[in-house]
C-alpha cells in the first residue's frame, strides 16, 4: 500500500479515536452530573433539618484532634443514631436546640461544646437530645460548672411544654427554648395516634395498625422540620433564672 495512504489512513483512525474518548468523556461527565442532580433531588426529610457545628476544645485536648480540626458537626440522623429513632420529640429537640444555640452564640460564632449549662423542665427527650449536642451530663464531677445538666420542675409552664435554659460558661448568657406539643397534635389527631400507640405497646396491634401509627408518627416529623407551626418552638434570651453554683 502507498506510503501517504497508509499514513493518511492511520491519522484518521486516530482521530476518530480520539473523537470517541472525548465523546465517552462527555456522556460520563453528563452522567456524573445527572447523579448528583438526582442525589440533591433525593436528600432525605433528616437533612432538611440542617447541621449543628460545635467547636470541642476537649477533642483537641486529648489529641483525639487537631486545633484546625476541632469542629463537630451534628445532624438529626446523627441524634437518631444516638437516641435509637427519630420521633416527633427528637425532631423537635433537634430543631429547639439548633435555634437555641443560634442565639446564645449570635453572629456566626462557633458554640462550644462542653461549656454550655442545660436546664430542663423534665427529664425527656428534649433534654437528653440537647445534652448530648452540647455535651452536658448529670452529676459530673468534671464539670466545673462549666456543663452542668439538671432538672428543674419549677420552669415548668404546662402539661405540653418543655422549657429547657441554656447558658455560656464563658459569659453567662443564657437562653430559653420551650416546646409546646399542644400547638403541633391537635386533638383529632391525638384520637388516631394515642389509642394506635397502646396498642402497640401492649401488643395487640396488627402489622397495619403498626404501619398506620408509624406513617402519622413520620408526617408529624416531617411537618416539624418543613413546616413547623407558629408557637411549637419558641426561643427568648433568659436572665431571670439561676444555675446552683
Amino acid at each position: 500500500m502507498n506510503t501517504k495512504i497508509l499514513s493518511l489512513l492511520v491519522a484518521i483512525t486516530l482521530l476518530f479515536a480520539s473523537c470517541q474518548n472525548e465523546k465517552l468523556k462527555n456522556i460520563k461527565l453528563e452522567d456524573n452530573t445527572k447523579q448528583e442532580v438526582v442525589q440533591e433531588k433525593e436528600q432525605t426529610v433528616y437533612q432538611k433539618a440542617g447541621i449543628i457545628k460545635l467547636k470541642d476544645p476537649k477533642a483537641v485536648m486529648v489529641g483525639y484532634r487537631q486545633p484546625d480540626d476541632a469542629v463537630f458537626e451534628i445532624s438529626l440522623d446523627d441524634v437518631g443514631k444516638y437516641m435509637g429513632h427519630v420521633c416527633v420529640g427528637i425532631s423537635s429537640a433537634y430543631i429547639l436546640t439548633k435555634h437555641a444555640l443560634e442565639m446564645l452564640y449570635p453572629n456566626g460564632e462557633m458554640p462550644a461544646r462542653g461549656q454550655i449549662s442545660v436546664v430542663a423542665s423534665a427529664n425527656t427527650d428534649h433534654m437528653e437530645v440537647a445534652l448530648y449536642i452540647v455535651r452536658a451530663r448529670q452529676n459530673d464531677p468534671e464539670s466545673k460548672g462549666e456543663n452542668i445538666a439538671l432538672v428543674d420542675t419549677s420552669i415548668t409552664s404546662g402539661p405540653e411544654v418543655v422549657t429547657l435554659i441554656f447558658k455560656r460558661a464563658d459569659n453567662g448568657k443564657m437562653v430559653k427554648a420551650v416546646f409546646n406539643k399542644s400547638r403541633l397534635i391537635n386533638f383529632d389527631l391525638k384520637k388516631i395516634i394515642m389509642p394506635l400507640k397502646q396498642k402497640i405497646l401492649d401488643g395487640s396491634a396488627t402489622d397495619a395498625e403498626k404501619t398506620k401509627f408509624a406513617q402519622n408518627v413520620q408526617k408529624l416529623v416531617v411537618k416539624v422540620i418543613t413546616d413547623l407551626p407558629e408557637g411549637v418552638i419558641t426561643i427568648s434570651e433568659c436572665t431571670d433564672y439561676h444555675f446552683p453554683n
